[in-house]
């Protein structure tokens, strides 16, 4: 019976998380947004993302990742409901488990994406003299990690150019050691 309830209840957060994707594309268009069927994916959708968006630090300029943490959160409790599905049983360790793995999702796409922002900005510095309005924007989010980043080897400023290599090979680093050390904790939970 359980195990039943657990698969209805995972197809539809299942679902739902699909409706909450196509609301993240539909949002990227500026096309008619007044149809039906898109009112009514909005009033199913956005109630659930609007709590994440009352978050102030899910937005970072004109970056906001509150609709991420809304989707990881239906993707933890995906998993946590297919899990019971399947085996008809679920145990604190597993939800430590889980969490672990949501959180350690969110912080690796986050120094993913400032790696990225790094070396595309590091590239750019190379290619051409000048200045973009997109490079403004992206040097807006990165001059604040960079500036703490920074601050943990040097008072003293450095050239633009040679603090991004530094960040960039730091936030790296830093990636790649968490990668391991989580994969390691699971392993080690897994074996308990």
């Amino acid at each position: 019976m359980l195990s039943s309830v657990m698969k209805v209840i995972s197809a539809a957060l299942s679902v739902y998380m699909i409706l909450i994707i196509i609301r993240i594309f539909l949002t990227w268009f500026k096309g008619n947004t007044n149809t039906k069927a898109i009112q009514i994916l909005v009033s199913i959708v956005d109630p659930y993302l609007d709590i994440f968006r009352k978050i102030t630090w899910l937005r970072a300029g004109s970056f906001d990742f509150s609709a991420i943490v809304g989707m990881m959160i239906i993707g933890l409790l995906v998993q946590m409901t297919s899990s019971i599905a399947q085996t008809g049983t679920f145990t604190a360790l597993m939800f430590v488990s889980y969490i672990i793995y949501a959180l350690w999702s969110f912080l690796s796409f986050i120094l993913d994406i400032l790696v990225i922002m790094m070396v595309v900005r590091l590239i750019s510095t190379f290619i051409t003299k000048k200045s973009h309005q997109i490079w403004f924007i992206v040097d807006n989010i990165l001059n604040n990690v960079m500036s703490r980043i920074l601050g943990i080897f040097t008072s003293k400023p450095l050239p633009f150019k040679q603090a991004l290599a530094i960040c960039g090979v730091t936030l790296f680093a830093v990636r790649m050691a968490l990668y391991y050390g989580i994969a390691y904790l699971m392993m080690f939970l897994n074996s308990l």
